[in-house]
C-alpha cells in the first residue's frame, strides 16, 4: 500500500473515486472541500495498492492532530465496493507509518453515519477498534426512513399541518438565499449566541457548483418568505443543513407543514431524511429533539474516535 499526499494533480482520480464510493458524498468532492481551504491546513491522502487507487481520506492538520475532518459534518476513509476488512487493515497500517514519518501521533476520526452507506462500509470502525481507538463522542442524530412505514405524527403536528393548508401556505424551491440566511442568523443568535457556519454568499457559490445537491426550499405566505431549509441532497439522504422559520412562520405553525411537504416530495427518490444532531457534547437539546421525534424521526448515532500511537 502506497500513501500519497493530495495535490491538484490527483483531482480527477480523487473525485472519480468519491463518485463511485460505497460511502461517498458530494462534500468529499475537491471543489466542495476547497471552498473553505483557507480555514484548514489540508492533509488529505490517497491510498494506492498495486498502482490502483483504492481509498482517499479527506483530512487536515489541527495542531499535532490528523483530523478527518473538522470542517465537514463527517469524514473517514472513502472507498468503493472492493474494499475488504483485510485491505482496510493495510490502509490503516500504511496511514500510521505515514503519520509517524510526519511526527504526528494522534488521529481524530469523524465516522460516516451508516445512512450514507450505499452498501455496508464499516471496515474502518472495525480496524480502529482493533487498534485501540477511544470513542470520543457518540452523538444522537435524528433520521426518518422514508421507505419504512411512516411513524404517526404527534397530534399537535397534525393540527399544525391542517392549519397551514387551510390558510394556503405553499412550499417551493427558492433563490432567496440572503433572506433565508438572515432568518437563520436571527434564530441562531437569539437562541445560541452563534452565527451560521456558512455565509449566504458561500452557500450561493456552493449551490452553483452543486445544483443537484444543494437546494433552498422555502415556505411562503403569498409572496412572503416565512422560512425553509437548505437541503444537502446526496444519493440516498436528504439532510436539512439549515432549517428554521421567522416569527410569522412560527406563529402560523409553518414548520410541520413545510417538513411534511418535503418528506412527500423526496420519499419516492431518497431513502432517508436527516435532521442532523441536537447534541453539543454532553448537552442534548431535548425540546428540539422532541420536535424531530414528533415529525417521525428516530435515533441514529454519529461516532467520533481518537487514536493515539507512537
Amino acid at each position: 500500500m502506497k500513501v500519497l499526499r493530495y495535490t491538484a494533480d490527483y483531482e480527477k482520480e480523487w473525485n472519480d473515486l468519491v463518485e463511485s464510493a460505497k460511502n461517498g458524498h458530494f462534500m468529499f468532492q475537491r471543489h466542495y472541500m476547497e471552498y473553505h481551504s483557507h480555514r484548514y491546513q489540508d492533509a488529505s491522502l490517497l491510498f494506492f495498492r498495486k498502482q490502483k487507487l483504492v481509498a482517499v481520506l479527506p483530512a487536515h492538520l489541527d495542531g499535532g492532530v490528523f483530523a478527518t475532518h473538522k470542517g465537514l459534518t463527517f469524514g473517514g476513509v472513502i472507498c468503493d465496493a472492493a474494499m475488504t476488512f483485510s485491505m482496510m487493515r493495510e490502509v490503516f497500517a500504511s496511514l500510521l507509518e505515514y503519520l509517524k514519518e510526519q511526527k504526528v501521533y494522534t488521529i481524530f476520526y469523524k465516522a460516516i453515519p451508516y445512512c450514507y452507506h450505499r452498501i455496508p462500509a464499516s471496515e474502518d470502525i472495525a480496524v480502529l477498534t482493533l487498534l485501540g481507538a477511544h470513542l470520543a463522542a457518540r452523538d444522537l442524530i435524528s433520521v426518518i426512513d422514508l421507505k419504512a412505514p411512516p411513524v404517526k405524527y404527534y397530534r399537535g403536528v397534525r393540527w399544525s399541518i391542517q392549519k397551514a393548508r387551510k390558510i394556503g401556505l405553499r412550499v417551493q424551491k427558492s433563490e432567496e438565499w440572503e433572506g433565508f440566511m438572515d432568518i437563520m442568523q436571527n434564530i441562531l443568535q437569539r437562541k445560541y449566541g452563534r452565527q451560521p457556519a456558512h455565509a449566504s454568499s458561500e452557500l450561493v457559490q456552493l449551490a452553483k457548483r452543486f445544483p443537484e445537491n444543494i437546494q433552498l426550499y422555502g415556505v411562503y405566505d403569498g409572496g412572503k418568505l416565512l422560512g425553509g431549509s437548505v437541503l444537502f441532497i446526496s444519493e440516498q439522504v436528504v439532510h436539512a443543513q439549515y432549517l428554521g422559520m421567522n416569527e410569522e412562520g412560527r406563529r402560523l405553525r409553518a414548520l410541520p407543514f413545510f417538513l411534511d411537504t418535503i418528506f412527500t416530495q423526496f420519499k419516492s427518490t431518497k431513502r432517508y431524511f436527516s435532521f442532523g444532531s441536537s447534541q453539543d457534547g454532553e448537552y442534548v437539546n431535548e425540546s428540539l429533539y422532541y420536535f424531530k421525534e414528533s415529525m417521525g424521526a428516530r435515533a441514529m448515532l454519529q461516532e467520533q474516535y481518537l487514536l493515539s500511537f507512537n
